[in-house]
């Protein structure tokens, strides 16, 4: 882990002394495993067992504004059945640590590291899955005063670079639904410029997952 976060140290300070290309980053994502089935997005109140669990498909995608504190999480899940799920997600109240703030660390896979680690405390938008559109609810969008975090551990899961959140769904009568989850891994997609200085940490970070990944990959082989 501390080499992860070594190399991640040294992308930053090589992104410091370059100039800034952009503020956007774009991160591909997959599902986080673990459990009896893989975590994608897991609809709790929707269909039974390994049913619930969408697969994130590859035209899924979390972008982060560094600038205006802003991201998205957008794209599609498919579950065992064939049954596709529209995910069209805007977050916002950007946090780097949860600290005397109110807001709780959706624990369980990972220990809560604000070092590796960062926090929307916010978030509006819909989940479309059989033509029924669910709409997070604008009050409570995440259950029990939680947050949508990303970073590495925070897949809830593994100690993978990742990403996690209970959202807190309306059906189209406006009724409230027990929470569903969304449970994810994150790989920073080829290409993407070196951002501003604000969102340096998650850029390396996400390289050192990447070079974590590929290391085990061939520990493995």
């Amino acid at each position: 882990m501390k080499k992860y976060i070594a190399l991640a140290g040294t992308v930053l300070a090589l992104g410091m002394a370059t100039p800034a290309q952009a503020d956007i980053l774009n991160y591909g994502v997959t599902d986080a495993t673990g459990g009896s089935c893989p975590h994608g997005l897991w609809t709790n109140t929707l269909n039974s067992g390994c049913e619930r669990h969408h697969s994130f498909q590859d035209d899924t995608l979390f972008s982060i504004d560094t600038d205006a504190g802003t991201g998205t999480f957008t794209g599609t899940a498919i579950n065992p059945s064939g049954q596709t799920a529209t995910l069209d997600l805007t977050l916002s109240g950007f946090l780097d640590t949860l600290d005397g703030t109110g807001f709780d660390y959706k624990a369980g896979g990972g220990p809560y590291d604000p070092s590796v680690q960062d926090y929307f405390t916010n978030a509006s938008g819909t989940i479309t899955i059989g033509g029924v559109t669910y709409t997070l609810n604008s009050t409570d969008p995440m259950a029990g005063n939680t947050v949508f975090q990303f970073g590495t551990g925070a897949n809830d899961k593994t100690g993978d670079f990742g990403g996690s959140a209970w959202l807190n769904l309306l059906n189209p009568h406006g009724h409230a639904l027990a929470h569903w989850d969304i449970n994810f891994d994150l790989a920073l997609i080829p290409g993407t410029p070196v951002p501003a200085p604000a969102g340096l940490l998650l850029f390396g970070l996400g390289l050192a997952g990447a070079y974590g990944m590929r290391r085990r990959k061939k520990i493995a082989a």
